[in-house]
């Protein structure tokens, strides 16, 4: 995905994810980002941002800009929620949702 970023430590090429976090239930957000996900798969907020070459700022295409858990009384739309790891895999790599999300997000193109 070819991006315009600023690169440096904690960042990554640009590409779409699907990150998941763990709570009371597992919680899910996609979007594109240039951000690692935490120190050996361990966070308390995982972002969806691009951070955008000096003097730019950062953007987002994503459902949610930060990811984190919730209590079992928030409302967490439009997080997805699922009750195992297997049910997010199956959702990332069996349905239809993410998949399409995937193409409209891989087709955006930036322009100067």
């Amino acid at each position: 995905m070819e991006l315009p970023h600023r690169g440096g430590d904690g960042t990554i090429d640009p590409h779409v994810v699907f990150r998941v976090i763990q709570g009371y239930k597992y919680f899910g957000s996609y979007g594109i980002t240039n951000i690692v996900g935490g120190a050996e798969g361990k966070s308390c907020v995982l972002q969806n941002l691009v951070r955008g070459p000096e003097g730019a700022g950062d953007y987002s295409f994503a459902d949610l800009t930060e990811l984190k858990t919730y209590a079992a009384d928030q409302k967490v739309a439009p997080a997805k929620a699922f009750d195992t790891l297997d049910q997010a895999a199956k959702y990332v790599n069996e349905g239809s949702e993410f998949a399409n999300v995937q193409r409209m997000l891989m087709s955006l193109e930036i322009k100067n």
